[in-house]
């Protein structure tokens, strides 16, 4: 056993009392999360079961819960607090060299469990994106701050830590996921991505016909290519922003002062044109001269009407 092995062995009858779950937190990591009902979901590192109220209800009586710990004794935990769920499993297994079948899982949920992973993280993802099915989501998420997670886990110099959500944004695009929220607030950590439906359109066979995930038809004759740099880029951007409006969302579920919300509500506002503005040049520098140089006028007069609406 290795020392977080031990650890958790330790612990494991005494970790509910020590580490009080904060189910308001909980719930609203889940409803960012946007589980349908139904799906087969993994909890990876489970613990002694925290999530599986809010997963359970999340997936509903046709779903399935998997519950996944390498230590036994956290497990058994979790089992006496919820054996008696029938569509939850409980496997004892270490997600990072047990066997995952392609294509199992709808969504692969990590509460908690980042640090215990960093060290190996692209092994992680690998495998996760492997057990996924096309479309299926793997969410990371802490119910506390990222200071407050690298501060329990030691000295971040010396150890891996949770990093700052571009940075595991950029590993998982890289991996092939495609970002749909991060957010990095001073309540809690959350980033969700999901696996591409399809072959990118690259992989395609060049016959002429727009494929699944192009942008239509000017995409798909590929008059142009994007700087995948920039992309990345952009996506982490709108990732940001989208998780940025989630937040003021809750504000105004809680009713909080109003000036609080226009403050915020100001700086999405100028995000959003930061990151237009970058979509923008990106296509003049790019776009627009290999239309140019393909005779293309329509994308020169799209560009025109695009200029127009924008500067509205």
């Amino acid at each position: 056993m290795d020392k977080d092995h031990i650890f958790f062995e330790n612990y494991a009858g005494t970790w509910d009392r020590d580490r009080k779950e904060n189910s308001q937190q909980l719930q609203f990591l889940m409803q960012l999360a946007h589980i349908p009902q139904g799906s087969s979901i993994m909890d990876a590192g489970c613990g002694t079961g925290v999530l599986i109220p809010y997963l359970c209800q999340a997936v509903g009586e046709t779903g399935q819960v998997e519950e996944l710990d390498y230590s036994k004794k956290m497990l058994h935990k979790a089992k006496e607090k919820f054996g008696h769920i029938h569509n939850v499993i409980f496997t004892e297994a270490n997600i990072l060299n047990c066997s995952l079948a392609p294509g199992q899982y709808d969504g692969i949920v990590a509460l908690n469990f980042y640090p215990h992973i960093a060290s190996q993280f692209h092994e992680f993802i690998k495998r996760v994106y492997t057990a996924l099915r096309p479309g299926g989501m793997l969410i990371i998420m802490h119910d506390m701050p990222r200071c407050a997670v690298n501060a329990i886990h030691g000295d971040a110099s010396t150890e891996p830590g949770l990093p700052a959500v571009d940075i595991l944004e950029t590993a998982l695009i890289g991996a092939g996921f495609t970002v749909v929220m991060a957010m990095d607030t001073e309540e809690y950590y959350f980033v969700k991505v999901v696996k591409a439906q399809s072959l990118p359109y690259e992989q395609y066979p060049d016959d002429g016909f727009a494929r699944p995930g192009t942008a239509g038809e000017y995409a798909a004759r590929q008059l142009h290519h994007h700087d995948p740099a920039q992309q990345k880029m952009i996506q982490n951007r709108l990732a940001r922003i989208s998780g940025h409006l989630e937040a003021i969302k809750r504000m105004v579920q809680e009713d909080r002062d109003c000036s609080e919300v226009l403050i915020q509500l100001s700086a999405v506002d100028s995000a959003l044109v930061s990151v237009s503005k970058v979509i923008l040049r990106n296509h003049i520098d790019h776009c627009i001269v290999d239309a140019i140089r393909e005779n293309d006028m329509e994308a020169v007069e799209n560009l025109k009407r695009a200029i127009s609406t924008f500067v509205k």
